[in-house]
C-alpha cells in the first residue's frame, strides 16, 4: 500500500489575498508521488498551479465551477530525475480569496494514467461521495470544502480518514477546506467524506493512488537451446 512520507499545509489569511503558497525546502527520491490539493472560498475563484523541482504536474479532479460552493482541484506529478532540494509553490489564485492546499509525498505508490475520481461533488447536507477504485491496497486522497462555513469543533470522518490538513475560516464565515487520505484494501465502491459537521454546502474531490505492486506481469519465456 502507497506510504505517505509526510504532508505540508499552507494558508493565506483567513481574510483572503493572492499570495502564492509553498512548502518547506525536502529532497524527494525518483519515483514518488507529489499530490497537491487545493482549494479557494468560491467557485468563482479558481485556485494556482503548483510548480516546482522541474516536474510535471497534471490536473487530476476539479469541484464544481458555478453554485454557491467552494472550488477545489487535485493535481499530481511522479517525480523523474534527481531533483534534488526543492519545494512545491502553488501560484496566486485568480483573485483575492481565502485560499489552501495541502502537498502530500508518496512512496511505494503509482498514478493510473487516468486516475480513478468520484462523479458526485457535491451537496447540501452530510458531505459524502463514493469513488469506485480500481485495485487492491490503494489510497484516496481528497479534499471536502463547505461553503456553510461550519464550525470544526468536533468534526469527524468517514472511512478512518486522516486529516492532513485543515483551512478553517468558520470564525469569519470565509470557507472551510478539510484535507483527508484513507486507505482501501480492496477494488470497488469506497465512501469518503465527514459526519459531523452535518450540514455541509460541500464539495468533495478525490483521486486513487495505486500500490506500486499493481502492475501487469508478463510472464518470462525461456528458451531451451541445444547444440
Amino acid at each position: 500500500m502507497p506510504t505517505l512520507i509526510t504532508s505540508y499545509f499552507a494558508a493565506s489569511p483567513v481574510a483572503g489575498d493572492t499570495s502564492t503558497l509553498s512548502t518547506p525546502s525536502f529532497t524527494p527520491s525518483a519515483g514518488e508521488v507529489i499530490v497537491v490539493k487545493a482549494a479557494t472560498w468560491d467557485t468563482s475563484v479558481t485556485s494556482g498551479t503548483p510548480s516546482g523541482g522541474s516536474q510535471t504536474y497534471t490536473r487530476y479532479a476539479t469541484g464544481p465551477t458555478t453554485g454557491f460552493f467552494c472550488y477545489s482541484t487535485i493535481f499530481a506529478a511522479t517525480v523523474t530525475g534527481s531533483p534534488g532540494s526543492m519545494s512545491v509553490t502553488l501560484s496566486a489564485p485568480s483573485a483575492t480569496s481565502y485560499h489552501s492546499m495541502t502537498v502530500e509525498r508518496w512512496s511505494s505508490a503509482q498514478l493510473a494514467a487516468t486516475p480513478a475520481t468520484n462523479s458526485v461533488i457535491s451537496g447540501n447536507g452530510v458531505a459524502s461521495t463514493t469513488i469506485t477504485t480500481t485495485a487492491a491496497n490503494s489510497v484516496i486522497t481528497w479534499v471536502d470544502t463547505d461553503d456553510r462555513s461550519n464550525t470544526t469543533v468536533g468534526r469527524a470522518y468517514l472511512s478512518g480518514a486522516t486529516e492532513d490538513g485543515l483551512a478553517d475560516g468558520s470564525g469569519s464565515t470565509n470557507s472551510v477546506h478539510y484535507y483527508a487520505y484513507q486507505s482501501a484494501a480492496t477494488a470497488g465502491s469506497q465512501t469518503m467524506g465527514m459526519s459531523t459537521p452535518n450540514n455541509q454546502i460541500w464539495s468533495i474531490i478525490g483521486i486513487e493512488i495505486l500500490d506500486m505492486q499493481v502492475i501487469t506481469n508478463v510472464p518470462a519465456t525461456v528458451w531451451l537451446l541445444s547444440a
